[in-house]
């Protein structure tokens, strides 16, 4: 009997497991913040010393090493393979990032958030290679030496509405070419951000809120964009209380002063309170203490609304509230994705993001629903819904 030797030939190509890195370590560190994990706490999860895991992130680590950071990271393993057209996404830092509530969050908080803002831009990079996004048209710079009244009614004026109600604060924004996001875990802590990448602006929204606060957490990020986001230095961010000017931004947005005064008389019992809350489609709490600053109710009368509001359940929700607002630029690509045959999966393999993680971008895929006359209803007013146009890029298609 002849014994028959397998010769086994080297292959040409150099191994990919041959201690070579070939992950990004950016990318490491990036999915690694956004987990909410420490070094320590990854490198227990992969059963390797914490060195390895900050070898990972200063050098690179195995391509073989991916499938197991990815399932412990909950991103694919492509993510961790960079192309050379992708967004620089490790620049976002949370320097550059607007938070609604800085105080009542903790560092990890705030890093996990603008990690899921760098995924954001990996997301939206996927949408603009496939549908074409209104341009931003924010009149950023023309904010810089304004007051937040003055900013807000340049705005209002921009965008065509005078001083009467909003519609859709979250159509309104997407069809200005704000890119807006929901934060998928996070939310309760951060409450709301926003920021500018590659000139694009991006505002992320804590839909665990009522309709009515997510509105004005909406209002409250476009007043940053506006009067903060490239024109201030780190010196005036010490000198002056943004967050006071972002919220009196809002506040005109929403519910400017001339039509304020004109719906809510002064010495406003709680009924007419309430009926200004379904105007303007805010909290009533946000109507008690725009009344109160703008003279309609005396301190003790303020006392006694905002305590009779905390009894009827306004403090902590909005009883028989607006409908939540949703996303049209989401409903579009989730319609013409259905259309076409493209999977949340394919989305995912090729943005290197969960599935999990795009659902809590995009608002929970979410349909938007428009009566007829295509209009949008606040508490029984009909508003034209902001017109939002997006088009296939054909080139994608073939």
């Amino acid at each position: 009997m002849s014994v028959v030797k397998t010769v086994r030939l080297e292959s040409p190509f150099q191994h990919a497991d041959e201690g070579q890195p070939t992950l990004s370590p950016d990318r490491i560190r990036c999915a690694r913040e956004t987990a909410g994990l420490s070094k320590v706490q990854l490198a227990e999860s992969l059963g390797v010393t914490t060195r390895t895991i900050a070898n990972y992130e200063e050098d690179g680590a195995p391509s073989s090493k991916g499938y197991a950071l990815a399932e412990v990271l909950g991103v694919r393993p492509s993510f961790f393979s960079v192309l050379p057209d992708e967004p620089p996404i490790e620049d976002l830092s949370s320097e550059q990032v607007w938070f609604r509530s800085l105080r009542k969050s903790t560092v990890k908080q705030r890093k996990s958030a603008v990690g899921h803002g760098r995924n954001a831009l990996l997301f939206f990079r996927w949408i603009t290679d496939h549908f074409k996004l209104p341009e931003d048209d924010l009149p950023i710079e023309d904010g810089i030496s304004a007051t937040p009244v003055e900013c807000a009614m340049v705005l209002r004026g921009d965008w065509g509405f005078g001083e009467n109600p909003l519609p859709s604060l979250l159509s309104l924004a997407e069809s200005h070419g704000i890119r807006v996001f929901s934060m998928p875990d996070v939310g309760r802590e951060v409450d709301a951000f926003s920021f500018v990448f590659d000139n694009v602006p991006y505002i992320a929204v804590d839909m665990s809120k009522t309709p009515e606060r997510r509105r004005f957490d909406i209002a409250h990020e476009i007043g940053h964009l506006v009067m903060h986001a490239t024109s201030l230095t780190e010196s005036e961010r010490r000198l002056r209380d943004v967050e006071k000017e972002a919220h009196e931004f809002a506040a005109n947005l929403l519910m400017p002063e001339r039509r304020f005064k004109s719906v809510v008389p002064a010495h406003a019992s709680l009924d007419q309170i309430l009926s200004a809350k379904r105007y303007f489609g805010v909290a009533a709490m946000a109507v008690a203490y725009r009344a109160h600053a703008l003279g309609r109710l005396t301190d003790w009368e303020y006392r006694s609304v905002c305590s009779a509001l905390s009894a009827r359940g306004y403090r902590s929700g909005e009883p028989k509230g607006i409908k939540p607002e949703t996303s049209q630029v989401f409903e579009f690509i989730v319609r013409s994705n259905r259309d076409k045959g493209i999977s949340t999966n394919t989305i995912a393999e090729e943005t290197g993001l969960s599935s999990k993680e795009l659902h809590g971008l995009s608002f929970g895929n979410l349909m938007a629903v428009t009566g007829g006359n295509n209009s949008v209803s606040v508490d029984g007013n009909e508003f034209a819904r902001p017109q939002l146009k997006l088009h296939v890029n054909k080139r994608m298609t073939n």
